[in-house]
């Protein structure tokens, strides 16, 4: 851009002027940079000075702009000065960015120095961000001392996410260096927790080898939390490929904890698309994916979701889903679901259905949930279904609930077994 070089010139010889010229621009994109070069270059020969000068600037895009570049520079030069300039700044996200990106920035040339400002500056806070940015600079050229650091934490909230950044960022450029790094912690629970982040970086960059290790360093219940990480991330970029992974994983159990995942992260987005995936699985795993898209589906078209479950052969998976899109819907739209029940024939599906319905109803209306369950088909779930509502309703409001089931038309045996004897 033709202003660019001229400001920056221009500031290089007499910031002053090239600031006031600048103010007289209109605002906009093109002000906001002549700002962000004369902050630049002004901070190179007097970083204090160009400072209370942006400190004057109106409140906007471009006094932001100015801050972050001269207390970026500012810190290359005197971290301690332009840290303390920072913490002068008004509370708020200007403060907060500039004073995370110059304590990284210290810590990639003096961690320790900007270590020891973190703790200060952090001291009694039940948060410790800074610290945190700065410990995963320090882990990036000293991996060793700062693992060592972390070690001597005391055991908390602050150390776990210490743990969980260092090992993102080095995962984020290089995997093997964050293997590395997790596997000089001195305490095993610090290095399973570690495994987590890990995996999560590195399927970013590499998703088979993320699998590939996770399926050779860790086993149980630790090994499936760590392929369902991966999965679901992989899944959002390529869900074709994860899946395919999914299938050929050889333990069932493993296949059944991880598939779910990728149709949920592919549902998320594509629906129509996660209903095809399922229509190729079998058994208990087709059940389990089927029941986390109807979840999510009915959240965000239930009329859709409905269509589907509906379309799919009578049976108990059928009848699962559709207690499930029906309970979900009703969380929303009871009205809207009671009318689709309303269109269905009289079946198992319907009944499970109806069901649910009546159990997510009953909290805020008993009585049209006692009139939902009185048509289910099969006795023992109709007569199971009222029971409970009465029950539930008894134990919130006993007196309404009297009144209305005795002059119910209910048999006898349901009435003898929640009203006191006659006579």
């Amino acid at each position: 851009m033709l202003y660019s070089p001229i400001f920056s010139t221009w500031a290089g010889s007499d910031p002053i002027k090239a600031a006031g010229v600048a103010l007289q621009l209109p605002s906009g994109p093109i002000r906001d940079m002549a700002l962000r070069v004369i902050s630049a270059k002004w901070s190179e020969q007097n970083a204090e000075a160009a400072y209370n000068w942006a400190s004057g600037l109106p409140v906007g895009q471009g006094r932001d702009d100015a801050m972050q570049t001269i207390l970026s520079q500012w810190s290359a030069t005197d971290p301690e000065k332009a840290a303390s300039a920072a913490l002068a700044l008004p509370q708020g996200t200007v403060r907060d960015q500039a004073i995370a990106d110059l304590s990284q920035q210290w810590a990639e040339r003096d961690a320790r120095g900007a270590l020891a400002w973190a703790e200060k500056f952090e001291a009694g806070k039940t948060e410790h961000p800074v610290l945190v940015g700065v410990l995963s600079a320090w882990a990036q050229n000293e991996p060793d001392a700062a693992a060592a650091y972390v070690a001597s934490l005391a055991p908390g909230e602050t150390k776990d996410l210490a743990v969980t950044a260092i090992t993102r960022e080095l995962a984020s450029s290089d995997p093997r260096m964050a293997l590395s790094w997790i596997e000089k912690l001195p305490d095993e629970t610090m290095r399973q927790g570690a495994l987590e982040p890990l995996v999560s970086g590195w399927t970013e960059s590499d998703p088979q080898a993320a699998a590939k290790f996770a399926l050779d360093h860790s086993t149980g219940d630790a090994r499936q939390n760590l392929l369902a990480t991966i999965s679901y991330q992989w899944a959002q970029t390529d869900p074709s490929a994860a899946f395919a992974w999914a299938q050929s994983l050889p333990d069932a159990t493993t296949r059944e904890a991880v598939v779910p995942g990728v149709v949920s992260a592919l549902a998320e987005e594509n629906p129509r698309s996660a209903a095809e995936m399922i229509s190729q699985l079998s058994g208990d795993m087709q059940v389990i994916a089927a029941s986390s898209l109807i979840s999510q589906w009915a959240g965000n078209d239930p009329e859709a979701a409905s269509a589907w479950a509906a379309s799919l052969p009578q049976g108990e998976a059928r009848d699962q889903l559709f207690a499930n899109l029906v309970s979900r819907w009703a969380k929303t739209d009871s009205s809207g679901a009671g009318t689709w029940l309303n269109s269905l024939a009289s079946d198992p599906s319907r009944d499970a259905a109806v069901s649910a319905f009546a159990t997510r109803v009953a909290s805020v209306d008993p009585q049209t949930a006692l009139q939902w369950a009185e048509t289910i088909a099969e006795p023992g779930a109709r007569t199971s279904e009222i029971q409970a509502t009465i029950e539930s309703w008894f134990e919130v409001d006993p007196a309404k609930a009297s009144a209305w089931l005795e002059s119910s038309g209910l048999p006898d045996e349901i009435k003898l077994r929640f009203l006191p004897p006659q006579g």
